[in-house]
């Protein structure tokens, strides 16, 4: 509906502030209807949000308004939170009016863990505040909606404050779940997570000794890593002869990842289709990328089912 609103309502009025009552009064003025008060000023906004005012500010005090009066009514319409906190970030950059609509947004709303999340991201990539993502992160890792990539956001920020023991333990409770996709996808994640480890090592090892360490022994006892995890992350660990770090178990993982993500790719195309894909279809489509095979191995169609098999002798 946002563009038909806008052009509507261009024709009849220009954008601004005295349809949006002032958040101290807005309860007063929706008469007991705070809900539908506040739907109907954000479907008559949502059409001027995106239009060119002309004057900067008078749109900034009018957005003010919007999200402050519409908030004030109903302080559970999430969405109102999410996008200004989009627009003075992305549109009208205001990093502290951002943060400090999503805080507000967090504090009224402690069960939606989206906000939450964007909370930190805007405390990451507008005020650099490590530690205050960290603090809202670490309710957020603890709900079983959050996903697995903000784990890993928040196992990747503890491994660069040398929270090793912390980083690898977000994944433990993931790894009993009674769900495969679930368990491998922990396994995997926790995998990811040694091999941050293991790189920061090599690096510090290098800057230490001007080359790069020549096996994963070298690594031992050299305080590089928290005691609690060493032998975890030097037993997935390999360094080769040109003393290159391989981490088998992920590359392993990675492949099975992938896989399965293929097998879905297949039966959807099927689904639209009404055939299987061939293989050059298969390793040649935008939605999904096969990883590379193993040397020896290459990738079959086998009816729907996609698999890693060995090549001929």
């Amino acid at each position: 509906m946002r563009g038909p609103l806008g052009e509507a309502n261009a024709g009849r009025r220009l954008p601004g502030m005295r349809y949006v009552p002032q958040p101290r009064l807005a309860r007063l003025l929706s008469l007991g209807h705070r809900s539908t008060t506040a739907d109907l000023l954000w479907l008559s906004a949502i059409g001027d949000l995106s239009r060119d005012f002309g004057d900067p500010q008078r749109k900034r005090r009018w957005l003010d308004t919007v999200f402050d009066a519409i908030t004030e009514l109903e302080p559970t319409f999430s969405t109102v939170y999410s996008f200004g906190a989009t627009f003075f970030t992305l549109i009208t950059p205001d990093p502290d009016r951002a943060v400090e609509l999503l805080k507000r947004g967090v504090a009224r709303n402690p069960r939606d863990i989206r906000l939450a999340i964007e909370l930190a991201m805007a405390h990451y990539m507008n005020d650099k505040d490590r530690e205050a993502t960290l603090r809202v992160l670490s309710k957020v890792v603890d709900d079983p909606r959050c996903d697995s990539v903000t784990i890993g956001f928040y196992s990747s920020l503890l491994i660069d404050g040398r929270e090793d023991f912390a980083a690898l333990a977000q994944w433990d409770a993931w790894l009993d779940h009674p769900n495969e996709l679930v368990r491998e996808t922990a396994a995997l994640q926790q995998e990811r997570a040694k091999r941050r480890i293991a790189l920061r090592a090599i690096d510090e090892f290098r800057q230490l000794h001007g080359r790069p360490p020549r096996t994963r022994d070298e690594l031992r006892g050299a305080g590089l890593m928290a005691d609690a995890v060493e032998r975890a992350v030097l037993d997935a660990l390999w360094i080769d002869v040109a003393c290159r770090p391989r981490f088998p178990r992920i590359e392993e993982l990675e492949i099975r990842h992938s896989l399965r993500a293929a097998r879905r790719w297949v039966h959807l195309f099927r689904a639209e289709k009404g055939r299987s894909p061939t293989i050059d279809e298969l390793l040649d489509n935008r939605v999904i990328r096969l990883r590379a095979p193993p040397p020896g191995h290459h990738y079959e169609l086998v009816g729907d089912d996609v698999q890693l098999v060995a090549d001929p002798r």
